[in-house]
């Protein structure tokens, strides 16, 4: 199971997972209603011990301020994955549709923040 951290304060939520099993073709990542869901799974591969294959589901309400046309997807050269999405001012309607969000390969590594 990936490691997890969930923040949500007053202008940005934000989940920051360890994925570095996967690489970016391995994920997916997608809102679908209020929700955000990510999938990992990559085919049998060799490792030290034999053979080995992994999948993972992880779903998560997003905050109604989220602004869901402007979320980001970010894969570290670490492998941290990033999602993160602005609030808006609570007068202004979001848009809420099923869509992908492309996860984007970033060279460095992240170090997650310290709670």
């Amino acid at each position: 199971m990936p490691a997890l951290q969930v923040r949500s304060d007053r202008d940005k939520f934000t989940i920051m997972l360890d994925v570095k099993h996967f690489s970016p073709e391995d994920l997916s990542v997608k809102i679908i209603d209020d929700f955000v869901e990510v999938h990992g799974k990559h085919n049998e591969r060799q490792d030290d011990h034999g053979y080995i294959s992994r999948e993972f589901h992880r779903r998560y309400r997003l905050p109604s301020s989220v602004d869901q046309s402007a979320v980001t997807c970010v894969l570290s050269a670490d492998g941290m994955l990033t999602f993160s999405g602005s609030k808006v001012q609570s007068n202004v309607d979001t848009i809420h549709s099923d869509r992908p969000i492309p996860v984007a390969r970033e060279e460095k590594p992240t170090s997650a923040p310290s709670s």
